[in-house]
C-alpha cells in the first residue's frame, strides 16, 4: 500500500519524524534500493559493453601499429636500395 503513493515527494527531514509510519520508511528504502539495484545493473552492462570495445579498439590498434612497422621497414629498404643505385650512378660518372 505504501509503496503506490508518492511519499518520495516529501522532504528527507519530513519523513524522519516519529509520526512517520516505519512500513512508509521500509517501503521508501526498498523502493530507492530497488532503483540503486538496477542502476548499479545498467552500470555493470555498460561496462562491460566498454571493456569489450576497448578490447576491441586494442587490437585494432595492434594491427594498425605491426603493419606500420612492416611499412617503415619496407621504406628503410627502399631507401638503402635508391641510395646503392644513386653511388653505382656516381661511380660509372
Amino acid at each position: 500500500m505504501f509503496s503506490d503513493l508518492q511519499f518520495w515527494r516529501l522532504q528527507l527531514r519530513e519523513l524522519l519524524t516519529p509520526w512517520v509510519p516505519p512500513q512508509l520508511l521500509a517501503s521508501h528504502v526498498a523502493s530507492r534500493c530497488k532503483q540503486l539495484d538496477e542502476q548499479q545493473t545498467a552500470l555493470i552492462e555498460d561496462n562491460r559493453r566498454n571493456l569489450a570495445e576497448i578490447n576491441r579498439l586494442r587490437q585494432a590498434v595492434s594491427q594498425l601499429h605491426s603493419k606500420l612497422e612492416v611499412a617503415d621497414a619496407r621504406s628503410v629498404q627502399s631507401s638503402k636500395s635508391q641510395a646503392e643505385v644513386l653511388e653505382k650512378l656516381r661511380n660509372l660518372r
